[in-house]
């Protein structure tokens, strides 16, 4: 039969070719289409990178990399995964299209509320994680005031460490020098001995003592005087002689007295210096020590306040954990029954493939007796042909 003779009619819809659509449509309906489950989000432009990937990425690379995590998941328990699935499959392979179709939709349901659970996980995370930022944040902010506020402390802590150095080179200098006082004092005070014992022996000042000295003299060598009053006179000449060199030795060891306490009274002064000084710089240095532990008092507030957040951060970290510990068994749970769910849906496709085939041959059989007596074909029956091999077309 060639194109010129050939014809070609619609088949009407019989009660036969509805119920074999309405039972393509069912089958399809049950077609699984995975959800993309919630990823646990890091920021918000993270999230719109992330989304505007998703949209431009090819369905074949989602699907690849879903696949490629769930067998990350199930790393661990591969092998026992595995056995499971082939015993899953041996137990399918004797099922009825019924059985399949209902434990299909039990999975479906468990699939539904599993990921339905993650979700809500990752909400309920998500809003902790929004209050664990903000803590975190201001944490964060008062221990940058913290580091900022100490660099004024340590400004201060070096000014007064620099002037208490500047204090102690001074009164290393001042004890030298009063070091020095006190040996010009412990010799002055023994020059003072010396001279005080002189000043016992002579009894009188040089001039007086030279004055009855001279007197006395005269009497002795011009005076006529008996013999016990020249005696006497001899004995006062030879005191006063001893009386005259304890005062000239006296007047030499005040005189050197005078010297040396004219020396110490300019250590003195040189200390007195040293002093004024010291106590300047001290109360600079008492300055910069008040301005350090006003700071310190500051830091240690703030610091008070930013442990605080931290506490509340951890306390939030502790009660979001047995949360955060339920995401991967539910995660293993959703890969596994995504993988049992695929092996009923498989079962499911041979029962309409078997379904379908039936079909195709009993359109072909009816097809082939309109062919044959020369009746109407519709495009079904002229598809049937073609694809059994009863009509080809001429190629020219």
């Amino acid at each position: 039969m060639t194109e010129e003779n050939m014809t070609y009619t619609e088949k009407p819809d019989t009660d036969e070719n509805i119920s074999a659509a309405e039972t393509i449509i069912e089958v399809e309906s049950e077609v699984f289409v995975d959800p993309i489950i919630e990823a646990e989000p890091e920021t918000n432009a993270e999230a719109e990178q992330e989304t505007a990937v998703e949209e431009e990425a090819p369905v074949i690379d989602e699907i690849a990399a879903e696949e490629k995590a769930e067998e990350e998941i199930l790393k661990e328990d591969k092998e026992s995964v595995e056995k499971r699935l082939e015993d899953l499959k041996a137990k399918v392979a004797h099922m009825t299209e019924h059985e399949a179709k209902n434990k299909s939709n039990q999975l479906r349901n468990v699939l539904e509320r599993d990921e339905k659970n993650l979700k809500s996980i990752f909400r309920e995370l998500k809003n902790h994680r929004a209050d664990g930022d903000d803590l975190k944040a201001k944490r964060d902010e008062l221990n940058a005031q913290v580091r900022e506020i100490s660099k004024t402390a340590q400004e201060s802590r070096t000014k007064r460490d620099v002037v208490n150095q500047r204090i102690s080179a001074l009164k290393a200098e001042r004890s030298e020098e009063m070091e020095k006082s006190k040996s010009k004092s412990d010799e002055i005070n023994q020059l003072k001995t010396k001279r005080d014992e002189y000043n016992k022996i002579s009894k009188g000042t040089h001039d007086i003592l030279m004055k009855n000295y001279s007197e006395n003299l005269r009497k002795f060598l011009e005076d006529d005087i008996n013999l016990d009053h020249e005696k006497n006179l001899f004995e006062r000449l030879t005191d006063l002689t001893e009386r005259v060199k304890a005062t000239k030795e006296a007047n030499d060891l005040h005189g050197q007295i005078q010297v040396i306490y004219s020396e110490n009274k300019g250590m003195y002064n040189k200390s007195d210096e040293l002093s004024v000084e010291i106590k300047q710089l001290s109360e600079e240095s008492q300055k910069y020590h008040l301005e350090m532990i006003e700071v310190f008092r500051k830091v240690d507030e703030l610091r008070k306040e930013a442990d605080n957040y931290h506490k509340r951060l951890t306390e939030r970290y502790a009660l979001i954990k047995p949360t955060t510990a339920k995401i991967d068994p539910l995660k293993k749970n959703i890969a596994i029954t995504r993988k049992e769910l695929d092996i009923y849906l498989d079962k499911m496709k041979d029962f309409q493939n078997e379904r379908d085939e039936k079909r195709v041959d009993k359109i072909h059989t009816n097809a082939k007796e309109k062919l044959n007596q020369k009746g109407r074909l519709s495009l079904e029956d002229l598809g049937a042909l073609i694809e059994k091999g009863d009509i080809e077309f001429n190629k020219k």
